[in-house]
């Protein structure tokens, strides 16, 4: 009984310890970086490659007139 106890106190502090990184980061209004994975790893996107797909995407945005 008492080492299903410790057991279950143990879980619980590990829970505890979860949701304290978790509200910390929330807190902290921080965000992790994005790792690009897999197909994408080894390529290299600059700020310009970034505007670039903006502009693609958001065409009519940037090109509107009153």
């Amino acid at each position: 009984m008492s080492e299903y106890v410790l057991a279950r106190i143990e879980a619980i502090q590990q829970e505890l310890e979860a949701l304290r990184k978790l509200v910390a980061h929330q807190v902290q209004n921080t965000k992790r970086p994005t790792h690009l994975k897999g197909l994408w790893k080894d390529i290299e996107i600059t700020d310009k490659d970034i505007e670039s797909a903006k502009q693609a995407v958001f065409r009519d945005a940037y090109n509107w007139q009153d």
